[in-house]
């Protein structure tokens, strides 16, 4: 049984005596342990993050300008990667004049024979 459960099957045998500070004191505590229990939740829900986050840059390569992962055909944007650690896919883009290049569809920064 869990701590939530232990504080509610207090909280109705306390109920019976029908003390109303008590029972205020025991709502108080029922709501403290539902916050401790969706704090505990997000602090996994972030360690589990930040572990996915640590792998995926441990696999990064980074060769011909840009970051490779393993098995993945399009690279990520460098400029991205090395500001903000995010791994955003470049887009293949044809510009009059310029050619064939890539180009990152948050940060803009361009990537070709004339760019980079």
């Amino acid at each position: 049984m869990g701590a939530v459960e232990n504080v509610k099957e207090v909280a109705d045998l306390i109920r019976k005596f029908n003390d109303i500070e008590l029972n205020r004191r025991i709502l108080k505590l029922e709501e403290e342990v539902m916050d401790l229990t969706r704090d505990k939740r997000r602090s996994q829900d972030r360690v589990a993050e930040l572990e996915h986050a640590l792998k995926f840059s441990k696999e990064l390569e980074f060769r011909d300008k840009f970051y490779w992962a393993s098995g993945d055909p399009h690279p990520y944007c460098p400029a991205c990667w090395d500001k903000n650690r995010q791994a955003i896919h470049l887009t293949d883009t044809r510009l009059p004049g310029y050619g064939d290049h890539k180009q990152c569809p948050v940060c803009k920064h361009s990537y070709g024979r004339r760019f980079g």
